[in-house]
């Protein structure tokens, strides 16, 4: 079957930068590796979408477009704050890769601290958004007609970022318990509030990392030691040395254990590369959305936990098998590509 001639139009970060057509649904270095995911799943979805002629968009930009209309599709990437896009109503769809209402991100335990207290400020401040966006959706007219009454918006996984495609490592012959390459620092100014609030992702990191640095490690792994590198990157130094992560993919494959804290939202790459990984995944409370519920996934409410969690499963290795199978699986049956891609095309034609 030929496939309806689509057009695909990436506007990063936002549609004041140039707009750039790509020829089809395939990632190119030349592009972020923020789009490299929801290509994927276009190039899956772009055989069975009935309506021809759609344009696609990826940005970050919850605020404008080049053009609306019933042809037009959004893929907004990484919004973070739980917006509805002011142009939902005035385009046939928006597919985001967070979620469009916050989500608390933990559960209310005895030793409630920092991160959870910066937690319940970012869930009241994202509503607070979300709200404001809500008023905005109504107020907003670009000088055409609306498309639909009630804005339509399918959720997708974030994916992941530049993680190459490897083959499964049994878990005998994984060399590492695990890794972790990140920032940890707070970058802001004085002038802006999250320097004096902080941020949920640099609290759950910091806690992490505290936690690693208490640990017992070494590179053989003996005498009950750990077997965990970890690499601190700044946006900085990332941005200077591209190479800083060079490796991340094969030590991802390497690991028997994936340590995702949360970032800025609950999902992170590593959450999504980890179980692409066949890593057994310990993350941060999740948001129930259909492609994270019932995640075989272990929570960690605080990083603290890490050692006790690390006797429990880092030397079982038959436990740790059956755990990358089913991370695996559960990538396979509903994260990837495929699978996703048939979800959206599904949802854009029953609209």
């Amino acid at each position: 079957m030929t496939a309806p001639h689509h057009r695909y139009f990436v506007a990063w970060p936002d549609c004041s930068a140039p707009i750039v057509e790509v020829p089809g649904p395939v990632w190119r270095p030349e592009l972020v590796p923020e789009t490299r995911y929801p290509l994927a799943v276009l190039a899956e979805a772009q055989e069975t979408i009935a309506t021809p002629g759609l344009h696609f968009y990826l940005t970050k930009d919850a605020d404008r477009l080049p053009e609306y209309g019933p042809h037009v599709v959004v893929v907004l990437i990484e919004e973070e704050r739980c917006k509805i896009p002011a142009y939902a109503r005035h385009i046939r769809a928006v597919i985001r890769d967070m979620q469009t209402y916050p989500f608390p991100g933990f559960r209310l335990h005895a030793s409630m601290g920092s991160l959870e207290a910066v937690l319940l400020f970012e869930y009241l401040r994202d509503w607070m958004t979300h709200l404001r966006s809500r008023i905005r959706l109504a107020r907003f007219n670009p000088g055409i007609s609306r498309v639909t009454d009630q804005p339509r918006i399918f959720t997708i996984p974030l994916g992941y970022h530049s993680q190459k495609e490897l083959p499964l490592v049994p878990m005998r012959e994984r060399t590492l318990d695990s890794f972790f390459s990140g920032d940890v620092r707070s970058h802001f100014t004085r002038n802006d509030y999250r320097y004096w609030t902080s941020t949920s992702k640099i609290q759950a990191r910091r806690q992490l990392w505290r936690a690693l640095e208490q640990l017992p490690t070494s590179p053989s792994g003996a005498d009950g030691a750990w077997k965990i590198l970890r690499n601190e990157i700044t946006t900085e130094t990332a941005a200077a040395d591209p190479a800083a992560f060079g490796g991340y993919s094969e030590r991802m494959q390497q690991s028997r254990i994936c340590l995702a804290p949360r970032g800025s939202v609950a999902e992170t790459f590593r959450l999504f590369e980890g179980l692409r990984s066949g890593c057994l995944v310990m993350t941060n409370r999740l948001p129930p959305v259909p492609f994270l519920a019932g995640a075989p996934v272990v929570y960690v409410d605080h990083w603290k936990q890490l050692p006790a969690l690390l006797r429990k499963y880092a030397r079982d290795f038959d436990a740790l098998e059956q755990a990358s199978r089913a991370s695996r699986r559960w990538w396979d049956e509903h994260c990837s590509e495929a699978v996703i891609g048939k979800q959206i095309a599904d949802a854009l034609n029953q609209l």
